[in-house]
């Protein structure tokens, strides 16, 4: 979302006060919204590679046991380690650095978001008929995220503060924000090409030795969160939706099918090309006993090896469209042949979208082929839904399902603010 221009600030400016960061205006007599910070660029949300100090360190001293300490037979990961010297501390920085991004486009519901974050688990919480629903949720290790329709009365008895804020291309704003054992905050709004009103919520621990995210909810949210909040009816002015069988996904408006075929006897390819842009979709069966690639550490592994990238800031995401995760990747390298990758599957197939382009030489710029290949979705996904989605597999997974904590915790909070 870009800045408004600066003689824009500077009436708003003149009708409010307390303003709190460069992207947040306060109306008069409305307290600080919390956490906003004007050290942090309105645009800093762009970023999903947010690596801290500790993760940083955690990722040497892995990279340092993986040298001093080889499995026999070598695993993949202590292979690699051998072939690229540095694989293992790129590895387990993609890891940490990856974030999570929120599209919802059913019903009258059409809105994308994103947060610096891992997502470990996702969950789609069902409304009887009657009320407004669903609710999308997600988790992180130690903070999780609500989207839906506007749920923050269920705060009311807990919120310690609560305010308006103004947004560019946002209105009805407002928050509420808690903090005992935990910090949560809420933020409700209504984006100015739509009717339809939303909430989200954002909670956790305050966790500075947290890898993968130790700034406080209220930061996050106010920073990261509320800045990235778009609507995506702007998509439709570059982009169309293609379908194919139970899958949609969008192409630029003046990209071309060139063409249609099969690939070692089990890829389905279509490929469209457009001037400095070439996308490959790709459909295929899935295998049973097959690793699923939609797990974000499979396509970091595999793109990091590829392309031996371990210097290019690369940057990955879990990408979640109705309630169906997909991962992504995204490579990008400013006036130079970069690309993009999104991976995702119903029951039946994998799908790959892949673009490749030199933003040098096409009219689109890198946030919007970024924004248009996030876009999936599938005519079936109230059913792919139904269970759990877990982002994680084999004894981590286990650890996690397990805890007294993880799980509980989480779902206490999400059936609080769905009731």
């Amino acid at each position: 979302m870009l800045r408004k221009s600066l003689l824009l600030m500077t009436a708003i400016a003149a009708f409010t006060m307390n303003v709190c960061a460069v992207q947040i205006e306060v109306p008069k007599e409305q307290p600080p919204v919390p956490g906003a910070d004007a050290s942090i660029p309105a645009n800093a949300y762009e970023n999903y590679r947010h690596i801290n100090k500790v993760a940083e360190q955690e990722a040497e001293l892995y990279s340092q046991f993986a040298k001093s300490n080889p499995k026999n037979p070598p695993s993949t990961p202590d292979k690699l380690n051998l072939e690229y010297p540095g694989f293992s501390k790129s590895l387990e920085l993609a890891d940490y650095s990856q974030s999570t991004v929120v599209l919802i486009h059913e019903g009258d519901k059409n809105i994308r978001l994103s947060v610096p974050n891992v997502s470990f688990r996702g969950d789609v919480i069902e409304i009887p008929s009657g009320k407004e629903g669903p609710f999308f949720a997600v988790r992180s290790l130690s903070a999780f995220l609500v989207v839906g329709p506007p749920h923050g009365k269920a705060l009311d008895t807990y919120s310690e503060s609560k305010g308006k804020y103004m947004y560019p291309d946002l209105r009805n704003t407002s928050w509420k924000f808690m903090s005992d054992n935990a910090r949560v905050m809420y933020t409700e709004f209504t984006p100015n090409d739509t009717k339809t009103a939303y909430g989200i919520t954002y909670g956790g621990w305050v966790n500075t030795e947290d890898p993968y995210q130790d700034q406080a909810p209220e930061v996050v949210m106010s920073n990261y969160i509320i800045p990235s909040i778009e609507s995506l009816a702007g998509l439709d002015s570059y982009s169309q939706i293609e379908h194919w069988g139970n899958f949609h996904y969008r192409i630029p408006k003046t990209a071309k099918l060139v063409s249609e075929a099969v690939e070692n006897e089990r890829h389905e390819v279509r490929t469209y090309e457009d001037t400095g842009v070439k996308i490959r979709v790709i459909r295929s069966a899935i295998m049973s006993k097959e690793t699923d690639n939609t797990l974000i550490k499979v396509p970091i592994i595999y793109y990091l090896h590829k392309y031996n990238d371990l210097e290019t800031p690369t940057q990955y995401a879990v990408v979640w469209n109705n309630g169906i995760p997909g991962s992504l990747v995204d490579a990008y390298k400013p006036n130079r042949e970069s690309y993009l990758r999104h991976v995702m599957k119903d029951s039946v197939y994998y799908y790959s979208y892949r673009i490749n382009y030199d933003e040098s030489k096409t009219s689109y710029t890198h946030k919007q082929l970024r924004n248009m290949i996030e876009y999936v979705g599938f005519d079936d996904a109230a059913r792919l839904r139904k269970e759990p989605q877990w982002r994680e597999k084999g004894s981590y997974k286990e650890r996690l399902e397990n805890s007294p904590v993880f799980i509980p915790w989480y779902m206490e909070w999400v059936k609080l603010l769905t009731q």
